[in-house]
């Protein structure tokens, strides 16, 4: 059986089911994938996501996906399903389990004990920029009365401010704080620590940082365990997110 990711903050909340996948299992080059957008063998992938979501007890009828677009977009869902250009996807729904994709981005699993309401966030460098994480919480709190600091949050895995080099110009768009200059003589990179921007949006809305619980794998130095598209260009397959509630049980915080 694939590995599944899990936190131990939400593993503690009756009726809520989480988990992410891995890379290992399926065929080379896109092992255990679950996107079916990466050219990967549609069989494989149903297989893949079958044990994934099997392994969860989740009923593949009842998934909600983001069809992500890199943006700060955040949608409140009420029924299975495609939604389109979105990133965010808030519920307080029982029975739809909210997916997003991951190859590279932090995945970012929000859950409010109090009011019931659950997050899924594709918060990449872009939505991050954006402040898509701020976004979701705010309409968490004028959709649903939350507030942050019920909030359960867990960050999954995403690449390390080590490997996410980039340009100056997206450089620039983040405060000086997030990005690391280094130098080995000959040519200079710039780093920008995207899990750092994430932590900081959370405290700054209001969560506990003792609610906040962060798994710090690299996804870009996790060859054998992990999907990275910045690392495998076009074989890189998708790891999926999912958070939901079960249907007739009610949730709370053990």
């Amino acid at each position: 059986m694939t590995e599944i990711l899990k936190s131990k903050l939400l593993s503690g909340v009756k009726g809520l089911v989480h988990g992410i996948s891995t890379k290992p299992g399926g065929s080379a080059p896109y092992y255990n994938n679950l996107s079916r957008h990466v050219g990967d063998d549609e069989s494989a992938v149903a297989e893949n996501r079958a044990r994934f979501f099997g392994g969860l007890g989740i009923d593949e009828s009842r998934l909600v996906h983001a069809n992500q677009v890199h943006s700060d977009e955040v949608t409140i869902v009420t029924k299975p399903g495609l939604y389109k250009k979105t990133d965010a996807l808030i519920t307080q729904k029982e029975d739809l389990y909210l997916v997003i994709s991951i190859a590279e981005c932090l995945p970012v699993m929000i859950f409010d004990p109090v009011k019931s309401v659950i997050a899924n966030i594709h918060s990449g460098w872009r939505g991050t920029q954006k402040g898509i994480v701020t976004g979701a919480i705010s309409m968490m709190q004028s959709e649903f009365s939350s507030s942050p600091s019920d909030m359960l949050v867990f960050i999954g895995p995403g690449i390390s401010h080590e490997h996410f080099e980039v340009g100056e110009e997206v450089a620039e768009m983040f405060d000086d704080k997030y990005v690391s200059r280094q130098s080995d003589g000959t040519s200079a990179k710039l780093l920008i620590d995207i899990g750092a921007v994430v932590m900081d949006q959370l405290k700054n809305a209001g969560v506990k940082y003792e609610n906040i619980e962060r798994l710090e794998l690299c996804t870009f130095s996790s060859a054998d365990y992990l999907h990275s598209y910045r690392r495998d260009k076009k074989n890189s397959g998708r790891m999926f997110a999912v958070v939901g509630k079960v249907k007739g049980q009610k949730q709370k915080n053990l």
